[in-house]
């Protein structure tokens, strides 16, 4: 690939295949990367879950390695695609498809990265901005673990079942100290027009206070109501902001309930 710039890096092609057959991409070349089985893993190592590149989704939400605390990794089973995508696609060319994609914004949510080489070495991206060279590849995501009193959380509110586009996407990762918010990670698929981002407002004002139904609705409607998501066929600006709002409240009272054993204060 550092060779020859006209040669695609083929793994699932369940985006480059669609993108081929309506002219978007024309390669000349494509590396098929299926074969290498060294990359097809989901481990824990120490402190933080590692996953290959080459690794089926489907692979990655079952795997028994990742806590059911994680369940915004295993809800990748329900909001991503048909389960014949889920076997083919993989979190290497989900994450190097980039935008609105399920796994960079997940991985966000849990402070993650992203581990690229090539033949020029090795560098470490965040999931959500990895913009590969001609002649990079990703050969593995982690995320470190936040321990047992901490819970994550995704959806996505679709058009339609399992077709995989989001016209909201939205992900909740909390962990809770002697009933506190001790960290917190709100992540949205559109925040600056197509632009996923952290909702970094919202994570402070929240930080170290003791949850309750009042409080979260008042600050997610001052920090939310800030977003700019762009308008498409799908959804004005307004609607997304408007589901925006929806679902980071069920996020955060969700994982709340999980972590404390109860509803709002």
């Amino acid at each position: 690939m550092s060779e020859d710039g006209d040669a695609l890096p083929y793994a699932g092609g369940t985006d480059v295949m669609p993108m081929m057959r309506r002219g978007k991409l024309a390669p000349k070349k494509v590396v098929d990367l299926s074969g290498i089985r060294e990359l097809s893993y989901v481990r824990a190592e120490g402190q933080a879950f590692k996953v290959g590149g080459l690794t089926p989704i489907q692979d990655f939400a079952l795997s028994p390695v990742i806590p059911d605390r994680y369940q915004s990794v295993k809800s990748l089973t329900v909001y991503f695609g048909s389960e014949a995508t889920r076997h083919m696609a993989t979190v290497g060319g989900n994450l190097a498809s980039g935008g609105e994609r399920d796994v960079p914004l997940i991985l966000t949510s849990l402070d993650g990265d992203v581990r690229v080489v090539s033949s020029r070495g090795e560098r470490v991206a965040g999931p959500s901005d990895v913009q590969l060279r001609r002649d990079e590849l990703i050969v593995e995501a982690r995320f470190d673990d936040w321990g047992r009193n901490a819970f994550s959380w995704f959806a996505k509110y679709e058009k339609r079942a399992s077709n995989g586009i989001g016209v909201v996407t939205a992900g909740v990762a909390l962990r809770v100290e002697d009933g506190f918010a001790e960290r917190l990670r709100i992540v949205l698929n559109r925040v600056d027009g197509r632009r996923m981002g952290r909702i970094y407002g919202l994570e402070e004002e929240l930080t170290g206070c003791r949850l309750s139904d009042a409080r979260v609705r008042d600050a997610v409607e001052r920090h939310v109501s800030r977003i700019k998501p762009s308008s498409d066929f799908r959804a004005s600006s307004e609607f997304r902001k408007h589901v925006s709002k929806v679902l980071v409240r069920r996020g955060l009272e969700h994982c709340w309930r999980v972590l404390t054993g109860s509803g709002w204060a």
